[in-house]
């Protein structure tokens, strides 16, 4: 297991990238905890879901509060299918089991490092410019979210984020938004449950996660807004490809 100090560090860096990004920053808590700490990843992977359930993202959404407003309707649909879906996908996960869930996570962080490629590459074609996007979409977005969530110890952003703005168009300021305030609420409660039940959380290193996520959430969310994001787009697909190889191999 990791020294206080390490996991300090851990929620101070990826609060900072989950704000710049719009992200939980999931991928990177529940890797980190497995291949640098020696979590096994069922229990990573609850760990990082429970720490989803306090208002991790709130300073960063106040950053946000003028598209936040806007969005209301769609962050509410999107957070109650989110719930609902994320216990059936830690149902999926403790049915799949340990050593195959490591193997499909892996594939699932080349299909999201695939997704920042794509959005990288497409930079200079139309530019995404709806600032809405249907209702029925929303909960049909939230409720796969809400699966792969639960399922891999992840949250929203991380695949509304580029499905937002690539597939719908939406702007990036609305999408970015509406992940952050979708986290707010306890929307990984569904699957907490699960995981909870099977394997009960370190609340302690859960604590430690949440408060420093919680800081530098803010302070991430504020330079995202100001920079266009797209080399970190590249970076941050290039980094997420590295550790589904370390992963497979």
């Amino acid at each position: 297991m990791c020294d206080l100090i390490i996991y300090v560090i851990l929620g101070l860096v990826v609060g900072y990238i989950g704000g710049f990004a719009g992200i939980g920053g999931g991928p990177f808590l529940v890797s980190f905890l497995v291949l640098y700490c020696g979590m096994s990843q069922l229990a990573a992977q609850g760990n990082v879901l429970t720490m989803m359930l306090g208002p991790m993202s709130l300073l960063g959404v106040l950053s946000l509060y003028e598209y936040v407003k806007k969005q209301w309707i769609s962050i509410c649909i999107g957070v109650l299918f989110y719930c609902i879906c994320s216990y059936f996908g830690a149902v999926f996960a403790f049915y799949i089991g340990e050593t195959d869930l490591k193997y499909y996570f892996a594939i699932l962080l080349i299909l999201i490092a695939i997704l920042q490629f794509r959005s990288y590459f497409r930079k200079n074609t139309i530019a995404a410019s709806k600032e809405y996007i249907s209702f029925y979409w929303i909960a049909v977005l939230a409720s796969i979210t809400g699966i792969l969530g639960g399922m891999f110890g992840i949250g929203a952003g991380v695949l509304m984020i580029p499905i937002l703005i690539g597939v719908f168009k939406l702007k990036k300021e609305y999408a970015r938004a509406m992940s952050l305030a979708i986290l707010i609420p306890p929307v990984s409660y569904g699957a907490f449950i699960k995981y909870n039940f099977e394997n009960p959380v370190n609340w302690q290193l859960v604590g430690v996660l949440f408060g420093t996520y919680f800081i530098a959430n803010f302070f991430g969310a504020k330079m995202g807004s100001k920079i266009s994001g797209t080399t970190f787009t590249l970076i941050y697909g290039f980094i997420l490809l590295a550790i589904a190889i370390i992963y497979l191999v």
